[in-house]
């Protein structure tokens, strides 16, 4: 029992380490006006008031149409 509990942990944790983390980027955009941007979208579905299921996919067309693509960020090693 205790061996199967230990691989299940063991392979929960390499599961996140090995989840590729992806941020917004745009060039010339800093930190902050990405977060400004992100926000302003994600309020913007808010008030359209989306079904939950369909919020992701339209803020992230909204952050598309503001020049904005969603990249996969290699893991620093």
């Amino acid at each position: 029992m205790k061996t199967v509990l230990a691989a299940a942990l063991l392979l929960s944790l390499v599961a996140c380490s090995s989840a590729p983390k992806a941020e917004w980027v745009k060039p010339k955009a800093s930190k902050d006006d990405t977060y400004t941007q992100l926000s302003d979208c994600q309020y913007q579905v808010g008030l359209a008031k989306v079904p939950e299921d369909e919020r992701e996919q339209m803020v992230a067309h909204c952050m598309r149409g503001k020049g904005f693509r969603y990249v996969a960020i290699p893991a620093a090693k």
